[in-house]
């Protein structure tokens, strides 16, 4: 899809259809240019449903609790308005980075072991990264846990893995802008491993959505 609204409206329905049914649901999402993308897809959530929902997310920057590079204080920033979602941090004063992601890995299992329909909310870097997985990373070649921790050039990471990612139930992924056009090639049409190009995991989802506005909407089941 080549309108930004389209990925927004399309999780919007569905995750608002699966409430009206009585779904619980597990929301994951990913930081930067998605965020403002979750807050309008929260905005949509009728109050009365709202309580069937888990939210946490799919990576993070890992630090104290509410520092400024935190994925999930950008969220709060941004106007992200849970109504009675259980919102979780993945962030917890005094852990260490290992200790920060096996409390978190905890978390992920049992509310995917809960939830009825799992959902991911997910971007892709210019690099081709997606999640908190970058190219050639120990998280790239993570093959068994849910989440790992690494020391990247620019942060100390908590991310979710492919393990993780293929066992959600849909991934919507949203790539706008110029920037992204190569690693929308590499995505579609390259024939690179995922350890070299993360985001060609999608293509090994059980339902993934791609938007963008640089190439059509792809989808893979």
């Amino acid at each position: 899809s080549t309108d930004p609204s389209d990925g927004v409206s399309d999780l919007s329905a569905r995750l608002n259809s699966s409430l009206v049914e009585g779904k619980k649901i597990l929301w994951l999402i990913s930081g930067g240019s998605n965020i403002n993308s979750a807050v309008k897809i929260m905005n949509e959530v009728p109050e009365k449903h709202s309580d069937q929902l888990t939210i946490s997310l799919i990576d993070e920057r890992y630090g104290e609790p509410g520092h400024q590079d935190s994925n999930f204080q950008q969220l709060l920033i941004a106007g992200f308005n849970p109504k009675r979602a259980n919102l979780i941090p993945v962030l917890k004063s005094g852990l260490d980075l290992e200790h920060t992601a096996k409390e978190y890995e905890k978390i992920i299992e049992n509310n995917l072991s809960r939830a009825d329909l799992t959902i991911g909310l997910l971007g892709i870097g210019e690099d081709c990264h997606i999640a908190g997985i970058l190219p050639n990373s120990n998280a790239a070649i993570e093959n068994e846990r849910y989440v790992t921790a690494y020391k990247s050039e620019t942060y100390n990471r908590i991310t979710t893995t492919f393990t993780l990612l293929q066992e959600l139930d849909i991934v919507y992924a949203f790539a706008f802008g110029l920037n992204k056009i190569t690693a929308l090639k590499e995505v579609t049409e390259g024939s690179y491993s995922a350890i070299e190009k993360p985001a060609i995991i999608l293509r090994d989802l059980k339902e993934a959505y791609l938007y963008s506005d640089q190439v059509g909407e792809e989808k893979h089941e």
